[in-house]
């Protein structure tokens, strides 16, 4: 959404008032340090968080406009001096989900990826993103919500799509370690709402018209939006059927399971993900040996079932629901899993982990 218009004067009491009221609070105790502050507002060497200034003035959540570039023109056309806190610092790939977000200065300006396409991959993070609009239904077909998925129509303007680029890119997201970050887009200098990371369960093959209305075959990508799935898939590892009895033959079913499927739909796109996502689990964790992956020590207890307690962690996101690729995951005990998601060396250790894994899996 555009920022709410406001006077200067309006900015200046939102100044002070962070100045009395917000500045001596722990949440905003060496805020400048925080990566995902990037910019600030200078006011004779004194910094305020350009986002939550706006929002202060306006009475509109930080979440519901873009930062970047849009909040930056925004003060400076009011006439104040915005400042960069940082250039050479990686930014933590992470966003919240009904966050607006500007995708220059946001997304693909800090993490890679065309500015232009619907499908963005990053040549620098393990990430592709993206983008839904309305341009479809103009052709008499849009994205939408089914049965717990997004359906997400691929990219090629004319004639047959194929798998290629960017569709390429989402099919096997698992294998190649990548995030699938889901944006809508809201129109011209409206900024993205981000709606949240997503697996690929499978693909449709759909008829529908091209940008000149002719019919052809169309993929249909079903995406379903990672979360916690980690207690529904520890709850069916024991009640599964065909549970492999050697390491070899788990191995084989995990990487089977990462591989894109094209129209074999017999059931819904989340339970397609969590049974897949087993394979992997079950997979990892008889790789492990009883052993956490990341500091080697035993696992902490037996499961009710006899079997070591390890919990599964992906080293290229911040979640570690959906579905996985054994060359990104690792089984690792409690204590290094809050680690490495909350520890002052938790990116050390994760980084110790992803090499480990490139060791065993190749």
């Amino acid at each position: 959404m555009a920022i709410k218009a406001v006077s200067k004067e309006r900015i200046d009491e939102a100044l002070r008032l962070f100045d009395s009221d917000f500045r001596s609070r722990k949440e905003w105790q060496g805020w400048e340090d925080n990566q995902a502050h990037r910019y600030a507002i200078d006011v004779n060497g004194i910094h305020y968080p350009a986002k939550k200034i706006i929002s202060l003035a306006t009475d509109v959540p930080v979440s519901a406009f873009s930062g970047g570039n849009p909040t930056n023109g925004y003060l400076e056309k009011r006439g104040f001096k915005v400042i960069q806190l940082r250039s050479d610092v990686e930014l933590p790939l992470h966003f919240t989900v009904g966050g607006v977000y500007d995708r220059r200065t946001e997304i693909n300006g800090p993490f890679g990826g065309s500015r232009q396409s619907g499908i963005a991959t990053s040549a620098t993070h393990p990430a592709v993103f993206l983008f839904t609009g309305d341009s479809g239904e103009q052709y008499g077909y849009a994205d939408h919500w089914d049965d717990g998925a997004y359906l997400y129509t691929g990219e090629g303007r004319r004639g047959p799509m194929t798998l290629t680029r960017g569709n390429r890119a989402i099919a096997e997201h698992a294998e190649t370690g990548r995030a699938l970050h889901l944006f809508q887009m809201l129109g011209k200098g409206k900024g993205n709402r981000y709606l949240g990371e997503f697996s690929c369960a499978d693909i449709l093959k759909r008829t529908q018209p091209d940008v000149d209305g002719h019919d052809r075959t169309a993929l249909v990508f079903r995406l379903v939006p990672v979360r916690d799935a980690q207690s529904l898939i520890e709850a069916e590892l024991d009640n599964a059927d065909d549970i492999p009895t050697t390491l070899a033959a788990a191995r084989l079913a995990a990487l089977a399971a990462c591989k894109p499927v094209t129209d074999q739909v017999p059931q819904s796109a989340p339970r397609n993900v969590y049974q897949r996502s087993q394979k992997v689990a079950r997979y990892v964790s008889m790789r492990a040996k009883g052993l956490c992956e990341c500091c080697q020590k035993p696992a902490p207890f037996l499961k009710r079932d006899g079997t070591p307690y390890l919990e599964p962690h992906h080293v290229n996101r911040l979640s570690d629901g959906g579905l996985d690729h054994p060359r990104y995951v690792g089984a690792v005990c409690p204590s290094c899993h809050r680690e490495i998601h909350s520890g002052m060396h938790g990116a050390l250790l994760n980084e110790q982990l992803k090499q480990r894994l490139i060791a065993i899996e190749g």
